[in-house]
């Protein structure tokens, strides 16, 4: 008798672990085809899918249908509704969420406190990983924006955004290295010193993501090296190529809003 009831006891926990793991994929399968629709700007179409599943207050369903109320069309338009969502989805750990968020809150003249807290988002969102997260980071610490000018943190974000393969961050990299040494005094020494052979490699690995700016500072800077220092630019081509080589092997093309923790 026991072990019959302990046998039925396994059978309801086998169909309620069952049960719950469909749910789960029928959600997965939903979010997916609701978010493909998102990216091609189908809005409605993304509302619909995602909609019946907005009971289960689900951070990446939330998530979702806040896109498309804040992005879609007037006939689905409901901006207090979509912000209500995305902050529940947000405190949920939802990053893509956060992401938005932030830069809803600093592009609509934020209070101080609305301006603290997109920024505390921001960095979350940098913090698990998000390329999108460390660039933009980097670019408001290196111009100043929203934040008090930093070079050495514009640096150190804009570093994880180029490792993490984001458009344009190498660059960054370059010119950040290139501020700050120039305010250092570090490009008045020769070639030998690792200031340098930093700033260049990063301008390699720029030049090397198709930057045109890159390509022709590249360029020019190889010529004015080699008219300069002769034989000894050549052995700092060797070494500066070889570290720009080991560094390019290093970067990871991930997907910009997602995490990579």
């Amino acid at each position: 008798m026991i072990i019959w009831v302990w046998g039925l006891v396994l059978i309801a926990g086998a169909v309620g672990g069952g049960w719950a793991w469909w749910r789960q994929q029928d959600l997965a399968q939903a979010y997916e085809a609701a978010r493909a629709a998102a990216d091609a700007d189908r809005w409605e179409e993304a509302l619909t899918l995602a909609q019946p599943y907005a009971e289960r207050d689900d951070p990446r369903i939330n998530g979702l249908l806040a896109d498309a109320y804040i992005n879609g069309p007037d006939s689905i338009k409901d901006i207090d509704k979509g912000l209500t969502l995305r902050r529940r989805a947000a405190e949920a750990g939802n990053m893509r969420a956060a992401y938005f968020l932030a830069w809803w809150l600093l592009e609509h003249e934020p209070t101080k406190d609305q301006k603290k807290e997109a920024v505390y988002l921001m960095e979350k969102a940098a913090a698990c990983g998000m390329p999108a997260a460390n660039f933009d980071l980097g670019v408001m610490y290196g111009n100043g924006i929203h934040l008090e000018r930093d070079l050495g943190k514009a640096i150190e974000y804009s570093e994880k955004a180029a490792f993490s393969g984001f458009p344009g961050a190498a660059w960054n990299v370059y010119f950040l290295y290139k501020t700050l040494y120039l305010q250092e005094g570090k490009l008045e020494v020769g070639l030998e010193d690792s200031a340098v052979l930093r700033l260049y490699s990063w301008l390699k690995i720029a030049s090397g993501e198709g930057d045109s700016n890159a390509i022709r500072i590249l360029e020019s800077n190889r010529e004015n090296l080699l008219q300069v220092y002769k034989e000894n630019a050549l052995a700092f081509f060797k070494i500066a190529d070889e570290w720009a080589i080991q560094n390019s092997e290093k970067i990871q093309v991930l997907d910009r809003l997602d995490c990579s923790v």
